[in-house]
């Protein structure tokens, strides 16, 4: 076992080390390389603690805890802790739980006829908030999965007012990849492409020899 001791008040967490270098590259640095060798514990102070218990949870479950898609305010949290957990799943390479994070995200902004939610109707309140968007792009690199996500539902799921509402633009002035992201989904839009999100397989990531997954 190690100790893995989370945010700023160290908590640990008792994990096997195994389990941690099985699935992730950057554990396998940390925990067994020649300067590590015997290593029984380690800091990630930079983290957050509820995402590192999610990761822990699917690591030892395959499923995770998370807030409801219920009202407005749980569905808010809901993008949230999935968007939180999607970053450690980048920081720490795990590409098994990016693609689980991915297809969680898809079951949330869907309603339960199917149909995608739209920013312009009654499921408004159960689409990602802006503060979801910008969460992804202040913590993620460029041709990211889930940004190209992201970008697709903004343009596609989004209400058409929004780009007339000089917040919007305010707001995103400060991340000009997402700008870009955008811009690139209008004009495909504009040019009657269909929607990518109709296709989940583009957010997927193809994972060869996946042993881990039958274990």
């Amino acid at each position: 076992m190690v100790a893995v001791k989370v945010g700023l008040g160290r908590l640990p967490f008792y994990v096997h080390k195994n389990l941690l270098c099985d699935h992730s590259p950057y554990f396998t640095a940390a925990l067994k390389g020649s300067f590590k060798e015997g290593a029984g514990s380690m800091e990630l102070k930079e983290d957050d603690v509820e995402a590192f218990e999610r990761l822990i949870q699917w690591l030892y479950k395959r499923d995770i805890v998370i807030s409801p898609i219920g009202n407005a305010p749980t569905t808010a949290n809901r993008y949230r802790e999935l968007i939180e957990l999607y970053i450690l799943a980048d920081k720490f390479d795990i590409p098994r739980l990016r693609n689980y994070v991915m297809t969680l995200l898809f079951e949330t902004i869907k309603s339960p006829d199917g149909a995608f939610r739209q920013g312009n109707t009654s499921d408004s309140e159960f689409c990602p908030r802006m503060s979801a968007v910008l969460l992804v792009y202040e913590n993620t690199v460029k041709d990211s999965l889930i940004r190209k996500f992201m970008a697709a539902f903004v343009v596609w799921h989004f209400a058409l007012r929004t780009y007339e509402d000089k917040l919007f633009w305010t707001r995103t002035a400060k991340f000009p990849e997402l700008i870009k992201d955008v811009t690139v989904n209008l004009a495909r839009r504009a040019d009657n492409h269909s929607d990518p999100l109709g296709d989940i397989s583009q957010f997927l990531e193809p994972i060869p020899n996946d042993k881990l997954a039958e274990s």
